[in-house]
Parts: structure tokens; C-alpha cells; sequence
């Protein structure tokens, strides 16, 4: 019996993070296509009715908008529901698994990065990142025209920008360009594993 209790509480905590995930893509796409069409936050509040404060509720992957909400962004945005998460689900069902997807291992720093999706013309990626204990500062190779979101699954990590650091925690995150980032330190023992979200500037 404690085994299945363990079993159905590792459940919830795994959904719980799924439903973290997708709130913090949701806000991505959402912040990409107001980009995209050259909408400022309060144009977007005054065409769709939704508040500024509920805007960045959303964008920033706080909030989980209600199905109302969603339709009156989706009409002012011209974007069908079905894709405010991008082509991660279109062609459903689709399953990666633990050990699956393009690896990363760095020879020089305590980081290995798993693909989980990317999207054509490279305009969203979905990148797992495990942290041993260490700290990573070599970020040249990737895109600089990209923004960025971090967030935190397991453990924690410091993320350093060039005018203000951040410690991540569980439920977490950040979003920057990608110019911004100076280095990602996990100081713990053990390992930190994050969801790193680029997407390309519209602006």
C-alpha cells in the first residue's frame, strides 16, 4: 500500500510539473505572436479586453488563462487555440523517452542538454539541461538573436545576467535575451535539471 501511495504521489508531482511546462510554453507562444504582429501589452489588453496585469500573468507562465480568456486572445491574435502550443502537440500522440533525443555532453563544463523539441527554422527550442555541481559560462555558440526562459524542474540553480543574478528554485523561472546571460551555477550536490525555452526576437 505505501508503495502504491508513493507511486500516486510521484504521479501528481510529475503531472503538476507537465501542467508548469505547458503554462510557460503557452505564455511563450502567446508573448512570440504579440511580438509578431507588433503589439504592445496595452494595445493587446485594449483589443482583447484582458487586463495588462493578466497579460503578464500569462506571458511570464504564472497563470494558466481560463478557455474565455483564451478565445478573446486567440481572436485578437489571430492564432486558432490549437496552436497557442506550438507544434509540440499537433502531431499527436507523441512520446520521447527518458533515454531519447539528441544529447549534448560538454567536455569542458558539469552539463549534458537532451532536445526535446525544436521547431523548423529553429524558432523555438525545448532543451532539457542537467547541471552537476559546477558552473557553466561559455554560451557563444548558441543563437543571439533568441530569447530566453529558464525554468526550474529539479534542484535549484543561480543564474547570472549581466545586471542582476537570479536563484532558481523549483516552479521557477526567468525569461532574457540571450545576450544578457553571463553564466548558470548549480552550487548544490545535487543535480540541477532545468527546461530551457529559446525563441526568436520579433522586436
Amino acid at each position: 500500500m505505501e508503495g502504491q501511495n508513493d507511486n500516486q504521489e510521484n504521479q501528481r508531482e510529475l503531472d503538476q510539473n507537465v501542467d508548469e511546462v505547458l503554462t510557460v510554453v503557452l505564455g511563450e507562444t502567446l508573448k512570440r505572436r504579440r511580438l509578431e504582429l507588433g503589439y504592445s501589452m496595452e494595445k493587446l489588453s485594449q483589443l482583447s479586453t484582458v487586463s495588462r496585469g493578466m497579460l503578464g500573468l500569462i506571458e511570464s507562465g504564472k497563470t494558466t488563462p481560463s478557455i474565455g480568456i483564451l478565445w478573446k486572445l486567440s481572436k485578437t491574435l489571430r492564432i486558432p487555440i490549437g496552436e497557442m502550443i506550438p507544434d509540440l502537440f499537433s502531431q499527436s500522440p507523441r512520446f520521447l523517452p527518458l533515454h531519447e533525443g539528441k544529447v549534448w555532453t560538454s567536455p569542458k563544463n558539469p552539463i549534458k542538454s537532451r532536445v526535446l523539441f525544436q521547431e523548423e527554422r529553429e524558432r523555438l527550442n525545448l532543451v532539457e539541461w542537467s547541471i552537476e555541481q559546477g558552473k557553466v559560462n561559455q554560451f557563444q555558440h548558441l543563437p543571439q538573436a533568441h530569447d530566453i526562459k529558464i525554468y526550474q524542474v529539479f534542484g535549484s540553480s543561480k543564474i547570472k545576467l549581466k545586471q542582476k543574478s537570479y536563484q532558481l528554485e523549483v516552479g521557477e523561472c526567468v525569461f532574457f535575451p540571450i545576450s544578457e546571460l553571463e553564466s548558470i551555477e548549480n552550487e548544490s550536490n545535487e543535480p540541477s535539471r532545468l527546461l530551457w525555452i529559446s525563441t526568436k526576437k520579433f522586436r
